[in-house]
């Protein structure tokens, strides 16, 4: 009788010596979407130095969005060298710069050896990686309903594991907790018990609990950062997950220092979102495209509905060559749920050319001891007025009518956050009118044409990934109903209705009368369509929104920042 009892002795102490024995893994972020300088490759040798059993991915690895196989590959040979490196297993998780259609999924599969969605188990630990990469651009796409299915059986199968990981890139979950909506891959997270999510995307570090579910969005471990305010989880970083039975330490890993894994929650993102909604109200400096050296005062209102004193210093940052604004700094002092005015000077010299625009900085107590940077660009609201012509210019995609060499046109375009002008080439920009109808023209520099995109040629196409431009109409300045075309270098269009809701009605068709050509060195639009069309319509004035993307650069242009589908953010097209 001893014999079994040992033998039951043995395997008890085996399988609790299992359930004790630990691993670890790191988790790096999102290297593309601007990568800085080596950024990644000294996150990697850190990441060596802790020794983690594997490395786990949450995607954007290379910069992508190519049509060149080349170049794709040759950026997939410089990630993969410095991959090679780490004595550990990589697993790789697909992100937007690296899929974008059929041949980039191909190369992906090719190169990194793995699929776009795919599960493995490591001790009592089940990981599931996801594709949710498609870019939303103009629509927005989910997950495809064969990746969901299998999702649901993998789960099903491994959900007695002692911890799940699952790994995508977009976090939709924040997405739809912002906008009140159900997210159909936390439904199937909680019916299944998984245990912790990682997503990358945004650049920035969040950490969030629900139902038992930890959701972590992983920050950049390389990739470009809108701020560097460490309270928006805003500083380059890693995970190191270490994994014993069922429980999970989770640390993240500043570069060069190491912080708890609440270090930023998703309460602190939600709540630096509202300050940076709520906590400042600018009015608007008004500014045509035709004047020079014009002054206006601007007040800004500073709401603190923070828990602390606001006793912190307002501070501009300003190119001289083209404002002056006075005072320069002001010190407030706020009590919690206080508002104040303060005046500001503000002269611009030159109405056609805002750029950069002038940005000013706050240290902002969002909650008790804890202190974001609040990033504010003055509200430039740019102005153009559109001439009314006796006879209307023929469409032809040739920009040599009389009209046009008449007209003035508008050349000056900022990067997405308008801190410097745009770098896509010369582009000229313009409009006129007539009783009834609103004419358009464009002339797009292009030095290479070999990498035009111009690949849609039919109505409502993908027109958004080609060489294009973008134009809003708000016809009534409503700041709720507005209309949008994406008209590609083909002269295909993609239109539709919209309002501040979030409809966007597809299945409206303007009658729009478009033609596209080309010149040397340049292509052009012209384009005609009935001011009925955008009823309701003000005779007076519209608001307006354009940019010209230019895809060889991988970067675009806009006339009013900030970029939106938010009327409140439009220009204004006056008619005379």
């Amino acid at each position: 009788m001893k014999r079994p009892i040992i033998v039951i002795l043995f395997l008890v102490l085996f399988l609790s010596a299992k359930a004790d024995k630990a691993f670890r893994f790191a988790v790096v972020g999102d290297r593309t979407g601007g990568a800085t300088g080596q950024v990644f490759e000294e996150i990697l040798k850190e990441v060596e130095l802790l020794d983690p059993d594997f490395v786990m991915s949450v995607g954007d690895l290379i910069e992508g969005y190519q049509t060149d196989t080349t170049v794709m590959h040759a950026q997939w040979d410089t990630i993969l060298a410095t991959i090679r490196t780490l004595p550990s297993k990589f697993y790789f998780t697909p992100g937007n710069h690296e899929l974008e259609n059929e041949v980039d999924r191909r190369i992906y599969e090719q190169r990194t050896g793995f699929k776009r969605y795919y599960s493995f188990n490591h001790e009592n630990s089940h990981f599931i990686i996801l594709d949710n990469s498609m870019t939303y651009w103009a629509q927005r796409q989910d997950m495809e309903p064969e990746q969901l299915s299998w999702l649901a059986k993998d789960l099903e199968k491994h959900r007695q594991m002692d911890n799940i990981f699952v790994f995508y890139h977009i976090p939709t979950y924040i997405y739809a907790l912002r906008e009140g909506e159900t997210d159909t891959l936390m439904q199937i997270f909680e019916k299944y018990g998984v245990d912790v999510v990682f997503t990358g995307h945004h650049h920035h570090y969040s950490h969030y609990e629900q139902n038992g579910i930890e959701y972590i969005n992983v920050g950049s471990s390389g990739g470009d950062k809108s701020t560097n305010d460490p309270a928006r989880g805003h500083f380059f970083q890693y995970l190191l997950v270490t994994v014993r039975g069922k429980q999970r330490n989770i640390a993240v890993f500043k570069k060069e220092s190491v912080l708890p894994r609440n270090v930023v929650t998703l309460k602190d993102i939600q709540t630096i979102e509202r300050a940076d909604e709520e906590a400042i109200a600018a009015e608007d400096l008004i500014v045509d495209e035709d004047v020079k050296n014009v002054s206006q005062t601007v007040i800004i209102t500073v709401n603190n509905f923070g828990p602390d004193s606001l006793t912190q210093t307002l501070m501009w940052q300003v190119d001289p060559v083209h404002y002056a604004i006075r005072p320069n700094e002001m010190p407030l002092a706020i009590a919690p749920d206080e508002s104040k005015e303060y005046s500001f000077d503000v002269t611009i010299a030159d109405g056609a050319n805002p750029f950069p625009i002038p940005r000013f900085t706050l240290a902002y107590p969002f909650m008790r001891d804890k202190v974001c940077t609040l990033y504010h660009l003055l509200s430039v609201k740019r102005h153009k007025y559109v001439e009314k012509v006796a006879s209307a210019p023929e469409i032809d995609g040739r920009l040599d009518d009389p009209l046009w060499r008449s007209t003035k046109p508008m050349l000056h375009f900022a990067n997405f956050d308008g801190s410097a002008s745009s770098p896509i080439e010369k582009t000229e920009v313009y409009f006129a009118h007539d009783a009834d109808n609103l004419y358009f023209a464009a002339r797009c520099y292009e030095s290479d044409f070999s990498q035009l995109h111009a690949d849609v040629f039919e109505h409502d196409g993908e027109t958004y990934y080609d060489d294009n431009v973008w134009l809003f109409f708000d016809t009534n300045l409503d700041a709720e109903n507005y209309y949008q075309a994406i008209i590609n270098c083909n002269g295909a269009i993609f239109d539709r209705k919209c309002t501040t809701d979030g409809t966007r009605d597809i299945t409206w068709n303007g009658a729009w009368q478009v033609e596209a050509g080309r010149e040397n060195g340049a292509w052009t639009l012209e384009l005609k369509i009935a001011k009925a069309e955008f009823a309701p319509f003000s005779e007076d004035k519209w608001g307006f929104n354009m940019r010209r993307l230019q895809p060889r650069l991988n970067d675009a242009g806009y006339w009013s920042v900030p970029f939106a589908h938010a009327p409140q953010y439009f220009g204004i097209l006056e008619f005379r």
